[in-house]
């Protein structure tokens, strides 16, 4: 696997006292090869493409600015998703990569509204984003074995809302959360068979900080997913709790953290394919997850605050 991105860029600003613009353009050229030695089987995609990107803002008071912008995305397509090699679970489940996967386009347009107190901020945005050749796992059966590939299906048309916050209520607690509603239409077909549906989808995420003797933090993290639909069925709701510890040493040169991720094991993913000659389910989780870290800083900054996201 050989992925290889040229890119180059170039942006211009104008400021005012109330009023500014940003805009840019980025060309980039991808050269991706994959190579399944087994098989001697070879793939090679050359892509180039253009990415303009537009954003402005205008301050009406100290307490309150509106930004609005677009631009232009990509997401390519994983090591996994393009490796053919069969990932086999059982002997009734197989899961397999797509050589020929092409990578999603997204056109987003947003515009948010930023209000700044004293002890916290708000803000409030509206957003629609358009995506094409949307990447997709798609399920199939065949002699009673599903196999499980992702395919490119179509295009995704999603409006949203979004609110974020934070707000300190005294000097040892603060909260600060954020909130997604979205609504999405999709329109595509595969092996002559239609995939039109739409939907909607919400996510919410809260933490909760507090200051704790003896220079100690402590963080509750409360997330919710809720159930959405996809190209063939449905993925179920997912609610799950996260905590942890730090505590600074040595005027911050040191720092130590504990935390564990998905407290109560309940970050379950449960994913259901209802298709007219097939019911299909899957289920999967990691179960609750430790860390413990230590770091240190030598320079005259302070020491990493390490979150133990990295397995």
């Amino acid at each position: 696997y050989e992925q290889r991105v040229l890119g180059a860029y170039a942006t211009g600003a104008y400021e005012v006292a109330k009023w500014g613009i940003k805009a840019g353009m980025r060309v980039e050229n991808t050269i991706l090869n994959t190579f399944l030695v087994n098989t001697r089987e070879s793939n090679r995609l050359n892509f180039t493409n253009l990415f303009p990107s537009f954003h402005s803002s205008y301050k009406f008071s100290e307490t309150f600015s509106v930004q609005a912008g677009y631009s232009r995305r990509i997401r390519r397509p994983r090591l996994w998703d393009l490796n053919p090699f069969f990932n086999i679970r059982n002997n009734f489940s197989i899961r397999t990569g797509n050589p020929d996967l092409l990578p999603e386009f997204t056109d987003s347009y947003e515009i948010n509204s930023i209000f700044a107190i004293k002890k916290g901020s708000f803000n409030l945005g509206l957003y629609h984003r358009y995506t094409t050749d949307v990447i997709e796992r798609v399920t199939t059966f065949e002699d009673d074995v599903a196999f499980t590939q992702p395919r490119n299906i179509g295009t995704n048309k999603t409006y949203g809302i979004e609110v974020n916050g934070k707000y300190r209520l005294t000097e040892w607690f603060s909260v600060r959360g954020d909130a997604n509603f979205l609504f999405f239409y999709r329109e595509g077909s595969l092996d002559a068979q239609s995939f039109d549906f739409e939907g909607d989808q919400w996510t919410a995420r809260m933490t909760t900080k507090f200051k704790l003797p003896a220079s100690i933090d402590f963080e509750l993290t409360g997330n919710y997913e809720s159930a959405y639909r996809t190209v063939q069925g449905e993925v179920a709701q997912v609610p799950f709790l996260d905590l942890g510890l730090r505590k600074k040493i040595l005027k911050g040169k040191l720092v130590t953290s504990f935390s564990i991720r998905d407290v109560f094991a309940s970050r379950i993913q449960e994913t259901e394919a209802f298709q007219p000659n097939f019911y299909f389910f899957n289920r999967r989780f990691r179960g609750r997850f430790i860390t413990l870290g230590v770091s240190y800083g030598f320079g005259k900054g302070e020491a990493m605050e390490y979150s133990g996201r990295r397995r």
